[in-house]
């Protein structure tokens, strides 16, 4: 955790990796570790899934990269008055291929090798220094996926979890703000919301490679209940800005306020409602979040016996 609060996961695994490349430039597996490092840097992503999609792209962009620079260099060996020439040609020519192949994201690491290749030690063996160049850099992409599958792997569900348990308390203050006539705010709802959905999104890309995954329909169904909360929730600013809102009787009042001492766990029924509008968005946001507490509280229990 502090590793994470003081400079990030994802940068934790990034030096990780770059110091085992940098090593492995010490040995017969990697003949110069700048392009290692370098692959290693441009491969790392927020998730492994990402990570492998980018990793398989870039490894391609590299050995285009290195085949592109091949070409022109021996062009340049021919005709070294051109240098400079072929080297802008050779840019544009790997650009046009890298979009032409879908691998947009890959034009960086293929023009890194492309140009090491041209500008590169010409009284070495052109096609052994091609070789070698695309072999170092497609070891450091490796390097960085296997270090963001293995080492200090995203923990998605446990902040997940962490989103939900606030959405969870930002509601209860919310209906707390409605029995004690206090201005009723979204934005914070919206905004955790949206961190929800962003962290879901993440943890539904690396879902297959947990190795003890939760299910995926108890998730949806969380993710839907926040959203619904966010609904109703608006729906009851609504009418508080078109003046339409409402006091609970104090019947109602005492029913929400034995809910929440109660854990947000029991079933609640208001009675008599004044406004059949108003209590009808507060008694499903109740609803949904007795739902909601009933999950998170099952997967707190799934990430303590991880």
């Amino acid at each position: 955790m502090l590793i994470k609060n003081l400079v990030g996961m994802r940068t934790a695994k990034t030096g990780i990796a770059v110091i085992i490349s940098a090593y492995l430039g010490q040995t017969f597996l990697v003949t110069n570790p700048f392009y290692a490092v370098m692959g290693t840097i441009f491969a790392m992503q927020n998730t492994v899934k990402n990570s492998f999609t980018i990793g398989r792209n870039r490894i391609l962009g590299t050995v285009l990269g290195a085949f592109i620079g091949f070409l022109f260099a021996i062009f340049n060996l021919t005709h070294p008055l051109f240098h400079p020439l072929y080297i802008g040609l050779a840019i544009i020519f790997t650009i046009v291929c890298c979009n032409a192949l879908k691998l947009s994201g890959s034009i960086m690491i293929s023009l890194t090798v492309c140009v090491s290749i041209i500008v590169g030690d010409t009284d070495r063996s052109l096609l052994a220094y091609a070789f070698f160049r695309t072999t170092d850099t497609s070891m450091g992409i490796i390097v960085s996926l296997l270090v963001n599958y293995f080492i200090l792997q995203p923990n998605y569900l446990g902040d997940l979890t962490e989103e939900m348990e606030k959405i969870e308390a930002i509601s209860i203050d919310f209906v707390k703000s409605i029995l004690v006539h206090k201005n009723l705010n979204l934005d914070i709802l919206n905004t955790e919301l949206s961190r929800l959905d962003a962290v879901y999104k993440n943890y539904s890309a690396d879902r297959k490679y947990n190795k003890n995954p939760v299910s995926s329909q108890k998730l949806k169904q969380a993710i839907e209940a926040c959203h619904n909360i966010y609904f109703h929730a608006k729906c009851i600013v609504n009418l508080e800005e078109e003046e339409d809102f409402t006091d609970l009787n104090p019947e109602n009042r005492l029913k929400i306020i034995e809910f929440f001492a109660e854990g947000n766990k029991n079933e609640i029924q208001l009675v008599e409602p004044i406004d059949p509008i108003f209590e009808y968005h507060i008694h499903e946001m109740l609803y949904q979040l007795k739902f909601l507490t009933n999950i998170t509280e099952g997967l707190s229990e799934h990430l303590e016996n991880e």
